[in-house]
């Protein structure tokens, strides 16, 4: 994907999704703007995180992101990427 005019973010995995990612946190270079599904399948290709896909929630800024929205981005916006979690 070409970026005409992006930004840079941080991403920040969090339980499964940092193991299978390998880190704890990283950056991407990706477009001002951007459909949640864009941004889902950015991280997860690029991150090998397809195996939980389906059940990873993403917040921009420590906001859940609805997945029917465009997200604008911002130079240094923070974005988590937070997998199913379990629990008792």
């Amino acid at each position: 994907m070409e970026i005409e005019h992006g930004v840079t973010v941080k991403v920040l995995f969090f339980a499964q999704a940092k193991e299978l990612a390998g880190t704890r946190e990283s950056t991407l270079y990706l477009p001002q703007k951007l459909s949640y599904g864009q941004l889902l399948n950015i991280i997860t290709e690029k991150f090998n995180l397809e195996k939980i896909k389906k059940n990873i929630l993403l917040a921009k800024n420590e906001e859940v992101c609805e997945d029917t929205i465009d997200i604008d981005l911002s130079e240094c916006d923070n974005i988590a990427v937070i997998p199913p979690l379990s629990g008792g």
